[in-house]
């Protein structure tokens, strides 16, 4: 019964218990994988997912693109929700589709709440997609720094290499100049190639950025001093 995902999408309270009550599939998927408590926490319906886990609905069903329902609250920064799934027993480390868990899901969307969250209940932070890329990687071809200041201090592994081989300094190395010298500063290895040959310092002359430039070049004269 489709009309039970869109009364939660649209929070209709009302509607969800009258189609309950007159006996619903509280687990009932339409057309896309999309469960009533997907919808309800895509749209940051707090007590319409309290009643739906309370009439059973399933924590972990997958959609169409194999996002569960705290992926959907991660991308949204839901953060109440999220509690609620993860209290109920949600897979913080589902991985969807792509290969992405919930905690991806809100670093790429800049959730920072969010990411606090999902940290603390134990979300993977070194977990790689279907690429091979990292929320890490993510933040930081995203130019966001107050994600990879989080990520960084739940311990994300700062030379993890994508399955083209770029590490999280590559990808910013178009960017941000301070994200790379807070890269640099945490161990990034500025000496690291890609699959293809591209390193850090080609990606930054290739973009016209003359300051990450000398800084990516300090560092490999500093590394090469050290031995």
């Amino acid at each position: 019964m489709e009309d039970l995902v869109m009364a939660a999408l649209g929070g209709d309270d009302a509607a969800i218990d009258r189609l309950l009550k007159a006996g619903a599939d509280v687990n009932h998927a339409d057309a896309n994988g999309w469960t009533a408590l997907i919808g309800a926490a895509r749209s940051d319906q707090v007590g319409m997912v309290d009643r739906l886990l309370a009439a059973g609905a399933k924590v972990n069903h997958a959609d169409a693109k194999g996002m569960t329902a705290l992926a959907r609250a991660a991308e949204g920064g839901h953060v109440a929700v999220a509690d609620r799934l993860v209290a109920a027993g949600a897979d913080i480390n589902h991985s969807d589709n792509k290969g992405k868990n919930a905690l991806m899901r809100a670093a790429e969307n800049r959730r920072l709440a969010m990411v606090d969250h999902l940290i603390k209940a134990g979300g993977h932070v070194n977990h790689a997609d279907r690429r091979g890329k990292t929320a890490l990687m993510r933040a930081a071809l995203g130019g966001d720094s107050a994600t990879i200041e989080r990520l960084l201090a739940a311990k994300a592994d700062v030379n993890q290499a994508d399955a083209n081989g770029w590490t999280a300094v590559i990808c910013a190395a178009s960017g941000d100049l301070a994200i790379v010298n807070r890269l640099i500063e945490v161990g990034a290895d500025v000496g690291h190639a890609a699959k293809d040959g591209m390193t850090a310092l080609k990606r930054a002359k290739a973009g016209g950025h003359t300051a990450t430039v000398e800084s990516l070049e300090a560092a490999a004269r500093l590394r090469a001093e050290l031995g």
